[in-house]
């Protein structure tokens, strides 16, 4: 019973450490189940067209993801999206999402999100500082 009880929390401690790492916690996106909740704030996420190809910019902003030494927590890119996570000075669970829509064979749409509102504009001035000096 002692072990039990332990355990529980044990449990309790870990999952209640998970929370402070975002006030929209969700047990399936942090256990990295989905990234529903990351596609849910694309509306309060930053959007910017850029003109150039779908293929190009996913390669190039994964470049942007790797020179910058982030952990790039899942990625597809026939269903458009990469995660990373480990900004620094964020908790290391803090996830971004980058989600990219291709509006014509030149012009894609790149929405960067977060529900952290410090790791939001940190992404989006790597991300879409780089992009702009090409």
């Amino acid at each position: 019973m002692k072990r039990f009880s332990l355990i529980v929390i044990s449990i309790s401690l870990i999952l209640s450490f998970a929370a402070g790492c975002s006030p929209n916690y969700n047990l399936a996106s942090f256990g990295g189940v989905n990234i529903s909740d990351l596609e849910a704030a694309k509306p309060q996420g930053k959007s910017r067209l850029f003109n150039a190809s779908y293929d190009y910019l996913y390669d190039r902003v994964l470049q942007i993801v790797k020179n910058n030494k982030l952990y790039i927590f899942r990625q597809s890119k026939p269903k458009g999206y990469i995660v990373v996570m480990d900004f620094k000075k964020q908790v290391n669970t803090t996830r971004v999402g980058i989600f990219f829509d291709s509006i014509n064979e030149s012009t894609t749409k790149i929405t960067i999100t977060s529900l952290s509102p410090t790791a939001l504009p940190k992404a989006t001035g790597m991300i879409f500082g780089e992009l702009t000096k090409e």
